[in-house]
């Protein structure tokens, strides 16, 4: 009598790329991105550039953008009952968002770069790095994706009034 033994292997390297595909899209893995800004000046144009290295597979982006803010950040001392303490608050003191490109399937493994010229509104505030007063310039470059959005992370850069 002749016996066979079958044994059953799961594909699991399909489970796995799916799982990780599954944690790009949560984790906004899927592509790398890097900002490029140097310091500037309020009034005049300044020049970003942007680079998306995307992940081993295909990413569908809606588009490319940047996002400008502008804090300030008050320090104040205060009177209480337990005596002394610093009070401090923080508003925003411009935010925008700018489209930088329109998107599409950025292929899998390349590299995407992309540039733009901004100019900041001459009537703002300057950057400032006081006591009682901060002043912070901040740029963020993100790829707007299903899931959560890769980006660079808010870069803080040093605009200045120009001088007359």
């Amino acid at each position: 009598m002749n016996v066979f033994l079958l044994t059953f292997k799961p594909n699991t390297m399909g489970l796995f790329d799916k799982l990780k595909k599954a944690a790009s899209f949560i984790t906004g893995n899927s592509a790398k991105v890097e900002l490029n800004v140097a310091n500037g000046y309020l009034g005049a144009p300044l020049t970003v550039n942007v680079t998306a290295k995307v992940g081993e597979n295909p990413l569908e982006v809606k588009n490319v953008y940047l996002k400008i803010r502008c804090t300030e950040t008050t320090k104040e001392e205060v009177e209480t009952d337990e005596g002394k303490e610093i009070k401090e608050d923080e508003s925003i003191l411009f935010d925008e968002k700018i489209i930088i490109a329109d998107g599409g399937v950025f292929e899998g493994g390349k590299e995407y770069s992309f540039t733009k010229e901004v100019t900041l509104p001459a009537d703002q505030e300057a950057s400032l790095n006081e006591t009682s007063r901060v002043v912070i310039w901040q740029f963020l470059a993100g790829l707007d994706t299903k899931g959560n959005d890769p980006d660079s992370g808010w870069k803080q850069v040093v605009i200045s009034k120009q001088i007359s």
